[in-house]
């Protein structure tokens, strides 16, 4: 089926869940509305309308039938976890943050049009990889970045009294039974305990969605497991979380039921 946008056509190779072609859709034409009162200009190329402006001497370009192509789970040639957006004719790797979950492209792209479709935008709200586009009044004028979380300290001891489940046993587990569900009860460092239905591995939700552990762990700015912690899909929440793999009480997963002496019901 081909689905006619403001921005061009769309021709998903696979059948798209109607409720997403409806939210894309929606999306898109947010975009049209917001941009005949702001300083975007429509440029053709080829049977896509992308959106142009100049910020301070500097060129921004959006995409926003690419981000429905995105959406749609078509070959794009931006990353999944960026938006389509460039930046003096580069890709800008713009991308939400992580491990929350993710809302459309096409919504995020409707956000980005009316954020910098005025003169008078917030420079606070302009993504970092974005900022060459402030100018040094408004660099100036960002509020300072919120104070590091104090690192954890790989090994400390748990000063709760609980008996934990072997590390290693946890990772062999996990690792035996890729793209399985299985709930676990883990010690938050905060001393409380978290139960959770999670998942790790690589695939594909009923909504279509792509989902990969390894993928979100590989984007973050340091190494889980040298704080002896997983990440995981947090099946009920739909978000990406990390568990605490030394501080396990009890782990579900592949049949087995494993528990110390200190798992609670």
């Amino acid at each position: 089926m081909i689905y006619k946008t403001p921005f061009g056509h769309l021709k998903p190779t696979t059948q798209i869940a109607k409720t997403k072609v409806d939210a894309v859709q929606r999306a898109l034409q947010w975009c049209e509305t917001i941009v005949a009162s702001t300083h975007w200009t429509p440029v053709t190329q080829g049977k896509s309308i992308s959106l142009r402006r100049k910020i301070h001497g500097q060129t921004i370009e959006i995409f926003p039938l690419e981000a429905a192509r995105m959406d749609f789970g078509m070959k794009s040639r931006f990353h999944v976890e960026h938006l389509p957006i460039h930046l003096n004719n580069e890709n800008a790797c713009v991308r939400p943050i992580l491990p929350r979950s993710r809302p459309l492209h096409s919504d995020m792209i409707a956000s980005m049009i009316l954020l910098l479709g005025r003169a008078d935008f917030n420079p606070a709200s302009v993504p970092r990889t974005l900022h060459s586009i402030l100018t040094e009044q408004q660099l100036t004028s960002l509020p300072p970045p919120p104070a590091p979380r104090g690192a954890y300290i790989p090994g400390r001891p748990s000063t709760s009294g609980r008996e934990f489940l072997p590390e290693s046993q946890i990772l062999e587990l996990a690792g035996q039974h890729l793209n399985a569900n299985f709930t676990v009860q883990f010690e938050k460092r905060d001393g409380t305990l978290r139960n959770m239905t999670a998942r790790v591995g690589a695939w594909t939700g009923p909504d279509g969605e792509e989902r990969d552990t390894n993928r979100v762990r590989d984007a973050m700015s340091y190494d889980p497991s040298e704080y002896n912690l997983k990440t995981v899909f947090d099946m009920e929440k739909s978000e990406y979380r990390n568990i605490a793999t030394d501080r396990v009480t009890q782990i579900s997963i592949g049949g087995d039921t494993l528990r110390s002496a200190s798992a609670e019901s």
